[in-house]
């Protein structure tokens, strides 16, 4: 056995992390295959999955411009748990990281270190741009790798993956070629959401709704003469004056007596002259403005639907910037702004404007701009997602998928069956390029794996890749099993030459075992990679699905940098340890619901490691130089030992159970109570008496050493670096073994019901004195004479000795001496504190 060294005096966080995830991650504890050799996997892959004893995460890719943020430290926390618990068990385990390449996000930071330099993208060739984004990630976008370090994640970084390396790039062309010849990919002409800041096209789910501060204008649009019609013009309430120049069409409901008479007749628009039809359709509210509503098909979802149905021109009035193009007349090269006060101020001089209210009313951004959507009409690529989404919804209502907590099946439920079809196209350079060639000669389009130089159709030379790139989240959505096959293009072809992808990989962790995430990706990203995994691997990509709140700050309002609210993580690790921090998040994680930032909680997490440090060096210094733990019992064991042995299995049962069941908070406290109450408070007192007994004391080593290193254990998952480093000062024959590669604990031997019983009677006994000494305000420090009348039999010289250490009692008599007394009546006796001289017993009597 190594030497022992002696542990030091004051518990300092700093520096623990530095000195020890080095090591875990370069002798590979992080990987199965340090474990397990390449015959126990063959095995094990050949089992049904049920029975496989493994256990898989896919981290959340972060953006690769990102950095490590209070969502990030609580998410990765709970996989890391969740992780070293099962790498403990004995189990498999496989985390992969990667991160995404954030094509908006990514993008807007290179175009910004260009416009510093007064450049734009433009200047250069799509070829010459993509270098530079890349330039830019192979110098800049790895800080949040750095940062997960810090946090101690254990992710498998032999599996690191970036969502545009060359073979999830193939992965990704192969997946649109196969959606393309199966009738769900399709170009086409339809209403989508434009974000004139970044100038692409953004699917539903990317936009926000924000209740803003609005108008809402009356606007007379004149009915055209010569219709004998008594009515000179129709009053029409409108949020979006500026989009007048594109309207086709009045609608009225077709029930709506009051304008029964003028549907199939014609009005003007306003200022502009153009003559427009007055059409019925069920669309209108009845109840809404005037009962009369523009339609605008060009720029609106909703009229586009009635356009439809109506056969009216779709008249795009709007430039990719949101400018009004010719088709606006006069009010062409204006800002959408500038034109409704253009507009507003012509109608208003010409009389046309009756009415303005203020409202308050939701309008569509863009979620990573910031920027006002603007409904458009527009070409792009859609995926056809109801067939997909079927069986997405099958699957969780069979139970392969199952939600924690579980009423957030029914957002999941809710979303797809009313879901529409996905625009996976943005008008960006950096991303995974449409692998599609529009002929010019032709006008076929050919999609295939590999890039074409002529036309499928004519053979003709003529063509252009489409200019368009993916939707970040088409990559991300396979990322369950295109994580599991290889880097290498070639190899990937291989793995994927039948009709469903295959690797050493997917056989041993597919379906991996749990995703974690917040449920604001519920959309973006869970029911996506649902669809795809069910699709392209016939299995869902994982069985459970653990969803998170939000992270808000102590008034419960959501972070943010324009509010000042914003915590950062790395500087909280910093101040209070990484430990306390990761216990910290854990502690305050309701199921399910958001999670209220508290610092003044934090600061007693950091105190709870200042208690496990001590308690060690408590251990330490009451046993011989070079002490090692025996392999059994060196004697008998008291009613106090048995106490905190079944102690110790209780909280051994209730945190496994928690981690079973994705109950963090539980795991959490439970740990958190039996360290620092049953151990500490009451144990440790308890052994300070015994340890001076020479018959008891070996045994009491025996019993401080085996039920602290247990809990050690138990709280490895989420205190990683102070378990590590008390672990490797402790008193073990394997000296040279780490905590991270030791097996979760089992049950100990000598926890005995009856004897907890006794014992738990006696810190009856202690709570109720404690409570006395309390409100009778007598010092803590000071002991007094007490007496304890039993019912039954009197108290043993262990739990006299219990009663009186951890009371602070003097003395401890069987029966009550004269004097003045106080009395605590208990369900096995009544306890008597002597206070004579110390308290107006009369008046303490009375109150």
């Amino acid at each position: 056995m190594a030497e022992l060294r002696e542990l030091p005096p004051l518990y300092n966080p700093h520096g623990l992390e530095q000195k020890w995830y080095p090591r875990w991650e370069s002798e590979q504890f992080f990987s199965f295959r340090k474990k397990f050799s390449p015959e126990d996997l063959e095995r094990l892959s050949a089992q049904p999955s049920p029975q496989r004893k493994t256990f898989s995460i896919v981290l959340p890719p972060p953006n690769v411009t990102g950095s490590l943020h209070l969502g990030h430290a609580l998410n990765h926390t709970i996989q890391d748990i969740l992780i070293r618990y099962h790498r403990m068990k004995g189990d498999v385990t496989l985390w992969i990281p990667g991160t995404d390449h954030a094509g908006i996000a990514t993008q807007n930071v290179v175009e910004r270190q260009l416009a510093a330099q007064g450049k734009s993208r433009r200047d250069f060739t799509r070829e010459e741009f993509e270098k530079l984004v890349w330039q830019w990630k192979a110098e800049s976008g790895g800080m949040i790798t750095h940062q997960m370090r810090q946090l101690g994640e254990s992710v498998d970084w032999n599996y690191e993956r970036f969502t545009m390396d060359k073979g999830l790039s193939f992965v990704v062309r192969r997946v649109f070629v196969k959606l393309y010849q199966d009738g769900l990919i399709y170009r086409g002409e339809r209403m989508i959401n434009w974000c004139p800041k970044d100038q692409t096209a953004l699917s539903n789910i990317e936009v926000e709704f924000k209740e803003v501060h609005g108008k809402l204008y009356f606007i007379k649009y004149p009915l055209k003469e010569g219709q004998g019609l008594k009515e000179n013009f129709l009053l029409v309430a409108t949020t979006r004056p500026e989009t007048i120049p594109g309207d086709e069409a009045l609608a009225v409901h077709p029930d709506d007596e009051r304008y029964q008479h003028l549907v199939g007749k014609k009005a003007l628009l306003p200022i502009l002259h153009k003559e427009i039809p007055i059409i019925a359709d069920s669309y209108v509210e009845r109840e809404f403005g005037t009962g009369v509503v523009k339609i605008t098909p060009a720029h609106d979802p909703n009229d586009f639907l009635v356009a439809q149905r109506h056969s009216l021109p779709l008249t795009n009035i709007m430039t990719e910037s949101a400018y009004m193009n010719e088709l606006a007349g006069p009010y062409q090269g204006l800002s959408r702004e500038e034109c409704r006060k253009r507009l507003v101020h012509d109608m208003e001089a010409a009389g046309l404007l009756a009415e303005v209210k203020d409202i308050k009313h939701n309008v569509g951004h863009s979620y990573r701009s910031g920027a006002m959507v603007e409904p458009r009409l527009s070409t792009q690529w859609f995926v056809k997602v109801k067939p997909l989404a079927e069986k997405a919804i099958e699957a969780v209502k069979s139970g392969k998928t199952k939600f924690y907590p579980q009423r957030w099946e029914n957002l999941y439920f809710d979303w797809l069956e009313n879901i529409e079809d996905w625009c996976i196209s943005r008008q960006l350079w950096w991303g995974h390029r449409i692998p599609a060639w529009h002929c010019a000669a032709c006008g076929h389009t050919t999609v295939s794996e590999t890039d074409v130089t002529s036309c499928e159709e004519c053979g003709s030379g003529q063509i252009q890749q489409d200019e368009d790139v993916l939707d970040t989240w088409f990559s991300s959505g396979l990322w369950p099993f295109s994580t599991q096959l290889s880097r290498d293009v070639e190899t990937v072809k291989r793995q994927w030459s039948s009709g469903i992808p295959q690797s050493e990989e997917l056989s041993l962790f597919y379906p991996t075992s749990v995703l974690v995430t917040g449920f604001d990706i519920i959309f973006f990203w869970v029911a996506r990679m649902m669809m795809f995994g069910l699709y392209f691997m016939k299995e869902v990509p994982f069985k459970d699905i653990y969803m998170h709140g939000l992270v808000r700050d102590a008034n419960r309002q959501k972070m943010s940098k324009s509010k000042g609210n914003v915590v950062n993580p790395l500087e909280k690790m910093e101040e209070y340890g990484t430990d306390a921090f990761r216990f910290f998040l854990m502690s305050i994680l309701p199921e399910g619901k958001d999670i209220i930032f508290d610092e003044s909680r934090l600061k007693g997490y950091q105190a709870f490691c200042n208690k496990i440090w001590n308690t060690a060096r408590f251990i330490w210094m009451n046993q011989p130089a070079n002490y090692v733990i025996p392999t059994t019992v060196p004697g008998s064991l008291s009613d106090s030992d048995c106490w905190i042995l079944e102690e110790y299995n209780q909280a051994l049962a209730r945190a496994t159970d928690a981690l079973e069941n994705y109950r963090f908070a539980d795991y959490a406290q439970t740990v958190y109570d039996f360290l620092w109450k049953s151990f500490c408070d009451h144990y440790v007192e308890m052994a300070k008496v015994s340890l001076k007994d020479s018959k008891r004391a070996n045994t009491t080593r025996y019993v401080l050493n085996r039920v602290f290193e247990n809990t050690l254990k138990l709280l490895h998952p989420i205190m990683p670096f102070i378990t590590e480093e008390l672990f490797s000062f402790w008193p073990r024959t394997n000296t040279e073994d780490l905590i991270i590669v030791s097996a979760w604990p089992q049950p100990l031997v000598g926890s005995d019901k009856v004897a907890h019983g006794r014992v738990e009677q006696t810190l009856a006994a202690v709570a109720a004195a404690r409570r006395l000494r309390h409100e009778l305000n007598i010092p803590p420090g000071e002991k007094i004479p007490a007496a304890f009348v039993p019912k039954g039999a009197q108290l043993t010289t262990e739990h006299a000795e219990i009663l009186c250490s951890l009371a602070r009692l003097s003395s401890l008599e069987a029966q009550p001496s004269s004097g003045e007394k106080l009395k605590a009546v208990l369900d096995h006796g009544s306890l008597f504190l002597d206070v004579t001289g110390r308290v107006d017993v009369a008046r303490e009597s009375e109150r």
